[in-house]
């Protein structure tokens, strides 16, 4: 009989205090996903994706702009535009991380709405049991881009 594990990264453990991605506590996190790879099915759900597009439109809007500029008052970024950037980045993030132990993943966004339609979790079902039949490690995270709950970094 095979043991299917669902591992979560939370917010507190992908990212650090001062809400930058934790890379090296995520590269041991993504080890420890193919160790355990090795005997069980996995399925990760991750968090992160706000703290790395916030990191990333930070940074963007920093180059972009005047000194006279970054003397106003900063308005703060939208969540779900920073969630939008990040979600590309911790996905491409996890390939790389991934890649490096021969591991493949593969993207699942989904929100609290989708589980209510009963075609939604057969087809859901589905997939991932052909991702986890070829070996390959889903990761899931909520698409806070068009959830209509308020986020959690809100």
């Amino acid at each position: 009989e095979v043991v299917c594990l669902l591992i979560k990264f939370g917010k507190a453990v992908v990212t650090r205090d001062d809400g930058r991605i934790a890379l090296g506590t995520l590269g041991a996190l993504c080890e420890q996903v193919y160790l355990n790879s090795q005997q069980y099915e996995v399925i990760l759900v991750s968090a992160g994706a706000f703290g790395l597009g916030r990191q990333r439109l930070k940074h963007r809007k920093l180059v972009n702009s005047s000194f006279a500029d970054l003397q106003k008052p900063q308005i703060e970024l939208d969540g779900k535009a920073c969630t939008a950037v990040g979600q590309n980045s911790l996905m491409a993030l996890y390939d790389s991380l991934f890649s490096q132990l021969d591991v493949t993943s593969a993207q699942l966004i989904v929100t609290d709405n989708d589980f209510r339609d009963k075609d939604f979790r057969k087809q859901l079902n589905e997939t991932v049991r052909s991702l986890l039949s070829l070996r390959v490690v889903p990761i899931f995270n909520e698409n806070d881009t068009v959830s209509t709950m308020k986020a959690p970094h809100d």
